[in-house]
């Protein structure tokens, strides 16, 4: 995936800055689920982003639509069984479990789960009906895992990005980019740094 430039990106939950991204879509299984959920129950595009004038940080915008939001267990117990968004870094490229970070955030709006701080982390989810709309900016360098992160043109790290669909008390569906296990580093795709800019609706 190329990261392009956004520019001026303001964290409130409004797409203006991420006009002509292309998208990712979660139709890849990843830990849980034997079959892909249909698309009234579970369906969600993310976009990466960054910016030259703020190099630790990777921004991301997530839609995701969900028909039921599970928010039944504290941010530091089984978040996982709740309906999240994962962002995992292989900043080093060790393809290897060691090496990965991960950062988690409730679709409740509230709960930070794995790496993510409010030292690091900037979001906002703004819901609408079974629409879930994230927009984050991940430091990724206030983690030591992810000290050697500078974005900038051509930089290339490993990354994963997907959901947990959580329904009836349980992860029903884990859902992504790549196939494979979220920490699996093998399975990881490859998320490069451009120099071109986004444009702005």
């Amino acid at each position: 995936y190329e990261a392009r430039q956004v520019r001026n990106l303001k964290v409130d939950g409004l797409f203006n800055e991420w006009f002509d991204a292309e998208q990712i879509v979660f139709d890849q299984l990843k830990d849980v689920g034997a079959d892909l959920p249909d698309a009234d129950d579970f369906s969600g595009v993310a976009m990466i982003g960054w910016n030259e004038n703020d190099p630790n940080r990777v921004y991301f915008a997530v839609d995701i639509t969900d028909d039921e939001l599970q928010d039944i267990h504290a941010a530091d117990n089984l978040w996982w069984e709740d309906d999240s968004m994962e962002f995992m870094f292989d900043v080093d490229n060790t393809m290897a479990r060691p090496g990965l970070v991960q950062f988690t955030l409730g679709a409740n709006g509230k709960d930070m789960s794995a790496a993510a701080t409010p030292d690091n982390t900037e979001w906002i989810v703004v819901n609408d009906g079974d629409r879930y709309i994230y927009e984050v900016a991940i430091d990724v360098t206030q983690d030591p895992l992810g000290a050697n992160f500078y974005a900038e043109d051509g930089f290339l790290v490993g990354h994963a990005i997907h959901a947990n669909e959580c329904e009836n008390g349980a992860r029903e569906h884990q859902l992504g980019w790549t196939p494979g296990g979220a920490w699996d580093a093998l399975t990881y795709g490859d998320l490069v740094f451009s120099e071109e800019v986004l444009s702005v609706d």
